[in-house]
């Protein structure tokens, strides 16, 4: 096993142990971007929201914005555990676009939690406050089933900017998993660090470090990697994702991969769900270039 994992070697602990993070880490060909698909493929835009009164009207201007056969379109929203108007004001604006796209559907699901945002980072809360949003990207994911969709699309409510091409950009790529490079609103900073790759395992040593309430939770960029907006290269693997814009292909889902509710391989939510991928033969990319921007918060 060590063999395999040489090009990991620490000079801090030269000989680590892996009884806890088992998951191979295993290398995919990187994909080759063509040229779009012709036809362009039926695809489920798929977003939970919650108290996001005030990000709708923009996130619907930039979901009218893509250039992208409505018709082909498939709109899911979830909402639960508002405490604003968020399901009265999507069902208004979802009702203006009905006939408009290929369908259009809300769906209600309060889970009864009541993190707020200012406690949304608290190491004891990730358990609960990722399982919470996991239920609900697999409710999602089972409407994008549903709905015929070949490609669903999860795409944050309070997106800032989404280029009118990037779906059709993605597409491109024909990767089974792939992510769009979420940055700050102002600057170049990176949003989504959920989506990295490993650069080493997770050590029985790092583990016992880091992990609080069965997940993994080590300090920012801890023998991980962010792809660079400035990187050198057109497309980079990755060991987790994040779910600002994350585009999957219909057959990683009826393989079996999903965003995990409880922890899996010390791992949940959009983390969890590349390396369940990764164990069923679908890897997961992202161009650096492809660029889209997250809201203020």
């Amino acid at each position: 096993m060590f063999g395999a994992l040489s090009r990991f070697w620490d000079r801090h602990e030269p000989w680590p142990k892996f009884t806890q993070f088992t998951h191979a880490l295993p290398e995919f060909a990187l994909p080759r971007k063509g040229p779009p698909p012709d036809p362009l493929p039926k695809v489920a835009i798929l977003t939970p929201c919650r108290d996001a009164e005030g990000d709708l009207a923009r996130y619907f201007g930039l979901v009218d914005a893509l250039d992208y056969p409505r018709d082909r379109v498939h709109l899911r929203l979830l909402e639960g555990d508002s405490g604003d108007e968020t399901f009265a004001v999507a069902e208004a604006l979802l009702a203006e676009r009905e006939g408009r796209f290929a369908s259009t559907d809300l769906i209600k699901l309060d889970l009864q939690t009541d993190i707020s945002r200012v406690e949304r980072k608290e190491v004891s809360l990730q358990r609960k406050r990722r399982g919470a949003i996991a239920v609900c990207r697999n409710r999602l994911l089972k409407a994008g089933l549903e709905s015929g969709a070949e490609w669903f699309l999860f795409v944050d409510v309070d997106m800032a900017v989404v280029p009118p091409e990037t779906l059709v950009e993605a597409m491109r790529w024909n990767a089974p998993i792939l992510m769009a490079n979420c940055l700050k609103h102002a600057g170049a900073g990176i949003f989504d660090l959920n989506a990295f790759r490993y650069t080493r395992p997770i050590s029985d040593r790092h583990a016992a470090r880091y992990v609080h309430d069965g997940i993994y939770q080590p300090p920012g960029g801890y023998f991980r990697h962010y792809p660079s907006p400035n990187s050198p290269h057109e497309i980079e693997p990755l060991h987790s994702v994040g779910g600002t814009f994350l585009l999957i292909r219909r057959d990683v889902v009826v393989a079996g991969a999903d965003f995990p509710e409880e922890p899996y391989q010390m791992h949940i939510e959009t983390e969890g769900f590349a390396l369940s991928a990764a164990e069923l033969g679908f890897g997961a990319f992202m161009p650096p270039h492809l660029i889209v921007r997250h809201g203020e918060h």
